[in-house]
């Protein structure tokens, strides 16, 4: 058994088999994205011109999603990994939207805050950015580009590495991922990373860090083992 997994790295990594493991991964994985649309639906259901920000647009999982749901959303969607950005205009091209979506091989910070959203999506980024100055930097920058009002969907790994119950939510996690065909060596390639190539935070620092960066009305709408959906209105 190897104890020393290769770090992963979104420029090297097989972008195929993450995008085939991650539902295995996540129990409700196709749940949590499907409430996603419902949320911003239920929320911009009077609006006719709508334009959406998905910020970690690779993979086109929720480009997909919603443009294929709603024939007057826009999208611009960034992601800094051109090889997941690649697998999103892939997809995208799959669902025939490309007229509709914009995508940029750039972090949220360097798009023009001249243009505001109607709402936006950050699925499973969050956790990729080290240390909480560059979390507080990227939702400062998100909700930067956000109209007052607009809804941001957000979900990441929230886990409290330090709690008495880390080890049991990691054995239900690795029993689950076994059980539903993940590979043992990504198991092991998943764990170690959390608190190396994955920074997460808790549930209350997640909550405190989304008001701190001017966001409010925060619910929490999904949860599967450490992975935690949020809803949140820009102020």
């Amino acid at each position: 058994m190897n104890h020393n997994p290769s770090p992963m790295s979104w420029e090297t990594a097989d972008v195929h088999r993450y995008e085939q493991s991650i539902a295995l991964k996540i129990p409700g994985y196709s749940h949590m994205h499907d409430l996603m649309e419902r949320l911003l639906a239920a929320y911009l259901a009077d609006k006719n011109e709508i334009h959406i920000l998905v910020a970690g647009a690779g993979g086109g999982k929720e480009l997909a999603l919603m443009g294929s749901l709603h024939s007057n959303w826009m999208f611009t969607g960034v992601d800094p990994s051109l090889p997941m950005l690649q697998l999103a205009e892939k997809r995208v091209a799959e669902a025939g939207i490309g007229s509709r979506v914009t995508l940029q091989p750039v972090t949220v910070e360097a798009l023009p805050e001249a243009v505001l959203y109607d709402g936006a999506t950050s699925m499973l980024m969050l956790h990729f950015l080290q240390g909480m100055e560059a979390k507080r930097a990227f939702l400062t920058s998100l909700a930067a580009r956000l109209k007052p009002g607009a809804p941001l969907i957000i979900a990441a790994v929230n886990a409290d590495l330090r709690s008495p119950a880390h080890s049991i939510m990691m054995q239900a996690w690795q029993d689950h991922m076994l059980s539903v065909g993940v590979l043992p060596e990504e198991w092991e390639r998943f764990a170690a990373s959390l608190g190396r190539e994955s920074d997460p935070i808790c549930s209350e620092e997640m909550t405190q860090l989304l008001t701190e960066c001017g966001f409010s009305h925060i619910t929490r709408y999904f949860g599967a083992f450490w992975v935690e959906g949020y809803y949140a209105i820009r102020n």
